[in-house]
């Protein structure tokens, strides 16, 4: 089943993804009202559009956190088990599924200085599955983060 946005609905959610805003914020910015916002909020997350309400996006240079990209090239029948490894790694926090070189990607976070440490353990989760290749990239500091659709 398709979801249909209209326009002030991905109005709405560029502006969630975009940053923390109160109702009130979000009214004014939308020229709508407070009661218009949270109304279509609701709408978002009850139709699974949205999963959360509130994201911020910390500076991982400020709090001396690295991030570590990974592409990760397995095998299809072992997509999913790794898939699920990953999860219950608690240093993963984006995880897609994708087409091309990689069919997984990854971004995992550790104190700057332990990146080294965090690549072996997802280098001997990785060694129990067909993983034909991946690679890791360690970046320092975000210079775009827009994780909205519109």
């Amino acid at each position: 089943m398709s979801i249909v946005l209209d326009e002030l609905d991905k109005k709405v959610l560029h502006e969630i993804c975009s940053g923390i805003n109160s109702y009130d914020d979000l009214a004014k910015i939308l020229n709508v009202t407070r009661g218009t916002v949270y109304r279509r909020i609701e709408k978002l997350e009850k139709n699974n559009v949205i999963k959360k309400k509130i994201m911020a996006i910390p500076n991982y240079k400020a709090l001396e956190l690295s991030a570590i990209c990974i592409g990760m090239a397995v095998a299809y029948d072992d997509t999913e088990k790794v898939i699920e490894a990953l999860c219950q790694l608690p240093h993963i926090k984006l995880l897609w599924k994708s087409y091309g070189v990689h069919n997984i990607v990854a971004v995992m976070v550790c104190d700057k200085g332990k990146e080294g440490e965090a690549i072996t353990i997802l280098r001997q989760l990785l060694s129990k599955f067909r993983t034909s290749e991946y690679h890791i990239s360690i970046g320092f500091e975000w210079d775009k983060v827009d994780i909205s659709p519109y």
